[in-house]
């Protein structure tokens, strides 16, 4: 329904013979004025809506008038009141300094009626489709802004989600290095007492110990690496970092008896996000060791597939975990959405890897069951044909395996 608005109508004449028919106008205000310098002080009001101007007065250039509201990109419609008999010449100037219409004097009182009747209509459809703009301009504004807090929530709650991560991975890969320098320092108390304790078997242990610590620090560097966010998109070999990818979660896997099983054909260079790329790779692989571990599967399995296919990498993750049950099949991409117990994920990992496949990268993430578990497929677009093995082999980057 369009609202009905008050109008502010300025008359541009220097006779009143429009005065008794603009007051039959319903809903305005009239402004009447006859010099320019009055003409100028109602404009910088800034509330006239539309413009009666008479193009025969002496003092005034009808024309150079509306084109100075023209020229000031006003948007007031103008319209002339003339009786010149060259009506043409008049008409076309009019039409270019933006006119919209003219009268003829004498003027016909119920056409004038008609026509500022018919022109308030039109003025009021437009100005409630401004405002429902407006509106729904802010409405836009203000969505993309709750879009953006929400982004950012969701960036803040992965970086943890990635803090926690790296605290396990540094767990399962300490743990065995722990282990041993514990059996060492026990060892000591042994030696002792059976008076094997001398110079050269301390400088051993602690050389022992020394270069265990060491590959510990080093695994803080690797994981430190693998978990800091790319700032620019980079070249990077798909195998080389698929293999590195592996050797940080194998342990884990190795603790819950998981194969895992990596068929790659010849390596391609691709140009993205390698270390973002590496936690979508784990991402997956999680989720098909979590399949595993709760479904209790008796030879479990996960396998890696890489390959070329026509312009595109493609990154197959499979297991034998049983699949997604059909019912959440369609929400799994979702965000906080997780079968998990409250407290043990927050149900980010298949969105912000969903995110960073397809928005940032220019590939494809989906998902479908298979015979016995679930398939995640993986395509992005290579800048390179696979590389010569030999070549591959010598060359040496940012995702080779350490």
């Amino acid at each position: 329904m369009t609202t009905l608005h008050t109008h502010n109508v300025l008359c541009v004449s220097d006779n009143n013979v429009l005065e008794p028919l603009l007051s039959e106008l319903e809903r305005c205000h009239i402004y009447e004025v006859s010099t320019a310098h009055e003409f100028s002080a109602a404009l910088a009001d800034g509330s006239i809506d539309i413009i009666l101007l008479d193009l025969q007065m002496p003092d005034i250039n009808a024309i150079g008038l509306a084109e100075l509201v023209k020229a000031e990109k006003l948007r007031i419609p103008i319209v002339f009141l003339t009786d010149v008999f060259r009506l043409d010449v008049f008409i076309q100037q009019g039409y270019k300094s933006g006119t919209i219409d003219y009268l003829l004097k004498p003027i016909d009182h119920n056409q004038f009626l008609n026509k500022m009747n018919l022109y308030l209509r039109l003025f009021d459809k437009e100005k409630s489709l401004r405002e429902l703009n407006d509106t729904l301009h802010q409405h836009v504004w203000e969505q993309l802004a709750r879009h953006r807090q929400n982004d950012c929530i969701l960036s803040h709650q992965a970086r943890l989600a990635s803090v926690g991560e790296t605290i396990v991975q540094i767990a399962h890969h300490w743990r065995q290095p722990i282990n041993t320098i514990g059996l060492l320092i026990q060892d000591i108390l042994d030696a002792y007492d059976f008076n094997e304790l001398n110079r050269e078997y301390i400088r051993g242990n602690v050389n022992k110990c020394m270069e265990i610590i060491e590959k510990m620090s080093d695994t803080i560097d690797e994981l430190r690496g693998f978990y800091k966010s790319d700032a620019v998109k980079t070249a990077f070999m798909l195998n080389r970092t698929i293999e590195k990818t592996v050797s940080f979660i194998k342990p884990i896997l190795i603790e819950h008896n998981i194969d895992i099983i990596a068929n790659n054909s010849a390596d391609t260079q691709l140009t993205g996000y390698p270390v973002e790329f590496g936690r979508v790779v784990v991402s997956l692989i999680n989720n098909a060791k979590d399949a595993l571990t709760e479904n209790c599967i008796e030879r479990p399995v996960i396998k890696i597939d890489s390959f070329v296919e026509e312009d595109r990498a493609v990154i197959v993750i499979t297991d034998n975990g049983g699949g997604v049950p059909p019912e959440i099949a369609g929400r799994i991409f979702d965000p906080y959405f997780t079968t998990k117990e409250e407290g043990r994920a927050a149900g980010l990992g298949l969105y912000t890897s969903k995110h960073l496949i397809e928005k940032c990268m220019g590939g494809t993430l989906s998902f479908k069951n298979i015979a016995d578990g679930a398939e995640f497929k993986i395509t992005l677009p290579h800048i390179l044909p696979p590389l010569n093995p030999h070549r591959a082999h010598s060359e040496r980057g940012l995702a080779s395996v350490g």
